[in-house]
């Protein structure tokens, strides 16, 4: 594996208290990825760019389709990671090689506008990420604690999630000693 990251595992059941109350963000972030994409086809002219975007959308909208499904929203989440350090990548390269300053009162509006346009694409895309870093926190806590900037998670706490339910007992850790009880040999009575 390239990125060192946590199982994600089967993650179903329904979206928590704090996940509903960020629905609206993930919708403005969403809808503003969409500007930035068509944008990209129509102005820019970047195709390739323009349609892993929007494959990065489609996994996006069918997170919120599937009743904020956790596990694509995680997916979304990590396309936002990616394209958004490629697309910032991209800006700070033309940045670095033109003389020209990213706005410019002498410069024509048009100017101005694409580079407006060619700043919020990155912006755009990796406002998802810490969006969906918080509601991946709060769900692996059960939705008990409500995370964001400056929230504080304590250590050895008791995480509840749907997976964790199923167990017998209802969630309680239970002890197991492996290589446990008498041996047996195959073809022995």
């Amino acid at each position: 594996m390239i990125l060192p990251m946590p199982s994600m595992g089967p993650m179903g059941g329904p979206p928590t208290a704090y996940a509903l109350a960020r629905r609206p963000w993930v919708y403005f972030v969403l809808s503003l990825q969409c500007v930035c994409c068509v944008a990209r086809a129509v102005i820019f002219l970047d195709i390739m760019g323009a349609f892993l975007m929007a494959i990065m959308i489609g996994v996006g909208y069918c997170a919120i389709r599937e009743e904020f499904n956790v596990q694509l929203l995680c997916y979304w989440g990590l396309m936002c990671l990616i394209n958004g350090s490629f697309d910032l990548v991209k800006l700070i390269d033309v940045l670095v090689k033109t003389r020209m300053p990213l706005f410019s009162q002498q410069a024509p509006a048009e100017y101005n506008i694409a580079n407006g346009l060619a700043l919020m694409i990155p912006v755009s895309t990796l406002m998802g990420v810490p969006l969906t870093w918080w509601i991946y926190k709060d769900f692996m806590n059960g939705g008990d604690a409500l995370p964001g900037p400056g929230a504080a998670y304590r250590e050895g706490e008791v995480r509840h999630t749907e997976a964790s339910s199923l167990l017998p007992g209802g969630g309680t850790t239970q002890t197991f000693t492996a290589f446990e009880g008498q041996g047996r040999r195959l073809g022995s009575g």
